[in-house]
């Protein structure tokens, strides 16, 4: 399924269903100057609904090029088919070595640095949210979109699959935030939330965000970035908070 999140971006959600709790692992496809390009490229358990969602988005031309945020396979699994192996599809790759990371043939993005690809400019953040430490986020600068992996996440139920932010009752729901970040993030529990917080504050002062693009949730809408920030503060306090670190 595609939805829209801004003018140039849409949303190619899949996610897995954990005993009637869904958690996205998604990807993103951008309409850019000179071509297409995927923001990750899923897991491979969505291999074949996947490639037949980018196969329609593109009408049958498939991507021009590939942006990872890491080589795991939930963000990498399906360069292959989608043709990140090729001379035909450009494949940019967030690691010191994306050689070692399993993709040799991957232009390197530098975290801290910028990047034109396919005619669209592209920034690449040190997170403070993620799971590994080959990560980066990903800021386009056309339309503002700040693509993460992993933190910004939520969980959600069946049949709000393709919901942005404002499609929810009241914004994405905190206790999912919470849920989301407590099981995926487990080193929350040792950190101080505030520094997180202020890290979290520079790059939304440096970067006009209009929307967050997550790989493991529901996109979050500018007019519901304070409401969800507000959400994921207090969830990484309650994280926190929950344990005792000797």
């Amino acid at each position: 399924m595609t939805v829209q999140v801004t003018p140039t971006v849409e949303w190619l959600t899949q996610c897995y269903d954990h005993e009637g709790s869904h958690e996205h692992v998604s990807l993103y496809l951008l309409r850019a100057p000179e071509g297409t390009v995927l923001v990750d490229s899923g897991s491979f358990y969505h291999r074949e609904a996947i490639t037949e969602a980018v196969d329609e988005a593109t009408d049958g031309a498939g991507p021009d090029a590939l942006v990872l945020s890491h080589s795991d396979y939930p963000h990498a699994a399906n360069v292959s088919p989608l043709g990140g192996d090729t001379e035909d599809v450009e494949l940019v790759a967030s690691s010191a070595s994306p050689a070692q990371q399993g993709l040799p043939d991957a232009r390197k993005c530098d975290i801290g640095g910028t990047m034109t690809v396919q005619g669209r400019e592209f920034s690449f953040i040190d997170p403070p949210l993620a799971d590994r430490s080959h990560t980066t986020w990903i800021y386009e600068h056309g339309d503002g979109v700040l693509f993460t992996a992993d933190g910004f996440g939520n969980y959600h139920d069946p049949g709000q699959c393709d919901y942005l932010s404002g499609d929810f009752p009241d914004v994405t729901p905190a206790e999912r935030v919470y849920e989301y970040h407590r099981d995926n993030l487990v080193w929350l529990r040792y950190v101080a939330p505030e520094k997180v917080e202020r890290t979290l504050d520079d790059i939304f002062a440096e970067y006009n965000v209009a929307a967050v693009a997550p790989i493991h949730g529901n996109p979050i809408e500018a007019d519901d970035l304070d409401t969800y920030r507000e959400r994921l503060r207090d969830a990484m306090a309650r994280i926190a908070a929950e344990h005792t670190v000797a």
